[in-house]
């Protein structure tokens, strides 16, 4: 359908995440010379590869022409057939049993998302401000002194936003480390580090651990999120079984991989671009327009899929209904007809219209939250660090979905 030749491959599989990082060479030129790609990568279904700002945009606007279903992701056949096979009442999600809310399509999305919806009002992660303060506090004060050393992803960033999200659900202290690892082991399914042999023993075991925590906050419901959801009802009933458990699972894993990856992205950056790390210490107040620059940057989220529910028109090629159609928001993030130097880190960029968060219908529903504990790390960044720099390798995560660094050894001094 084109002449523009690429290794589709690049584009799909983990390892090539993993061992060269996010594939810009290939996006940049796919953007100037064909923005909606048809590939057909070998051990994958064909899809499009939607790399510009626009289409992006336009795509994840109208989900009534771009359905959520029945895939979220980009999965080999063969475990796609596997999947199928182990959990075969969820053939209309490409085997994937989950029932979560970037699954859904409206009205259903509405529904199960003005359940948790108040729970992220803007209000109400103003006042849990304090709370992130005080642990983004503890983690400096664990790593204060002289020449500290840490590897900045397993030891910082992987317990900021995981502690937070730890109480918000009503997650003993105790609990927080089967979390991280249950999200490890998720999102890094493909990587050599994370992933775990009985893979499909996985979800059955985040299942368990969160019915235990249903059950518990049914007998003895709080003021936590975790109460909220395992007592709420749709039009007078209980949620469904599946759909429930979804609803944590997906609560647990984008509050804190999407986050840890930001937090890990963004230090990268400082250390790549000290011009800018030194003006955000002059001026501690632009930590608010870093915490997005840092998101657009990173892109922690690096596709989604939709499905055409009809023949249409995108970036000019003709996409049958049924067609996959993959949404690259690290490219969209990188679109020269949005930002003249999108290759520049610059944290005073404002505005940025970055879709790091995704848009419309399924725009991330932690967003205010993520942006304030990011900018909140910034803020202590700037007068607690005198000074760091990397002594090791960054190393990415083997993830094409969701992912960033693993592993960023550095050493630093901090007060």
């Amino acid at each position: 359908m084109t002449d523009v030749a690429i290794d589709p491959l690049d584009l799909a599989l983990p390892e090539r995440y993993g061992e060269h990082g996010f594939p810009h060479d290939t996006w940049t030129r796919l953007r100037a010379e064909d923005p909606v790609h048809w590939c057909e990568p070998e051990g994958y279904r064909p899809f499009w590869a939607v790399t510009r700002h626009a289409d992006v945009k336009e795509i994840s606007s109208h989900p009534e022409r771009f359905s959520s279903r029945p895939r979220l992701t980009l999965t080999p056949k063969a475990v796609e057939d596997e999947m199928l096979a182990a959990f075969p009442d969820a053939a209309d999600q490409g085997g994937m049993p989950l029932r979560m809310l970037v699954t859904m399509d409206p009205p259903e999305h509405r529904e199960y998302r003005s359940l948790a919806g108040p729970y992220f009002r803007p209000r109400v992660i103003a006042n849990l401000e304090a709370r992130v303060e005080e642990i983004t506090d503890l983690l400096f004060d664990r790593y204060a002194g002289e020449g500290v050393e840490l590897d900045f992803v397993a030891d910082f960033a992987s317990w900021h936003p995981l502690k937070m999200l730890c109480e918000i659900l009503g997650v003993a202290t105790k609990d927080e480390g089967v979390i991280l690892r249950l999200t490890n082991e998720l999102f890094g399914a493909e990587d050599p580090e994370f992933g775990r042999e009985d893979r499909w023993n996985l979800l059955p075991e985040m299942f368990n651990f969160f019915f235990q925590l249903i059950e518990e906050k049914r007998a003895e419901p709080g003021e936590d999120l975790a109460s909220v959801l395992a007592n709420a009802e749709l039009n007078g009933e209980p949620l469904p079984h599946m759909e429930l458990l979804s609803y944590f699972v997906l609560i647990a894993t984008a509050g804190h991989d999407t986050t840890r990856n930001a937090l890990s992205g963004g230090m990268a950056a400082f250390l790549e671009h000290p011009d800018q790390l030194a003006a955000l210490r002059d001026d501690p107040s632009l930590a608010r327009t870093a915490a997005d620059e840092v998101v657009r940057w990173a892109s922690p989220v690096i596709h989604f899929i939709r499905t055409a529910t009809e023949d249409c028109v995108v970036g000019g090629k003709e996409i049958k209904a049924g067609d996959n159609l993959v949404l690259y928001y690290p490219s969209a993030n990188r679109d020269e007809t949005v930002w003249e130097d999108p290759f520049e880190f610059r944290i005073d960029r404002d505005p940025n219209p970055h879709l790091g968060f995704g848009v419309g219908e399924h725009y991330c529903l932690g967003a205010a939250l993520a942006k304030m504990e990011i900018r909140v790390f910034l803020e202590h960044f700037a007068h607690r660090v005198t000074d760091v720099e990397a002594i090791g390798p960054l190393v990415n995560t083997h993830a094409s979905f969701v992912g960033g660094l693993k592993h960023l050894p550095i050493r630093w001094t901090a007060t």
